[in-house]
């Protein structure tokens, strides 16, 4: 009887595909979550850049023309 008690305690120690499955979906998600984080943390980064350009030129016109002197080099 005891070889069977050893049997069983080797089988219940080995996990099986679909638990393996399962912990790469969820570790997947994690890192979808975390990317899309730092997506949103980077674009408000971007518009909070963008706005203080408009606001320190004078305006939205005025920063086109600004970009456009620069990269023209007439600045």
């Amino acid at each position: 009887m005891e070889p069977k008690a050893i049997a069983r305690e080797k089988t219940a120690a080995i996990p099986t595909v679909h638990e393996i499955q399962q912990t790469s979906s969820e570790l997947y998600k994690l890192g979808m979550g975390i990317t899309g984080a730092f997506a949103v943390i980077i674009g408000i980064w971007g518009i909070i850049c963008l706005s203080s350009a408009v606001i320190s030129t004078g305006g939205p016109i005025a920063l086109i023309k600004s970009m456009f002197g620069a990269l023209s080099g007439s600045m």
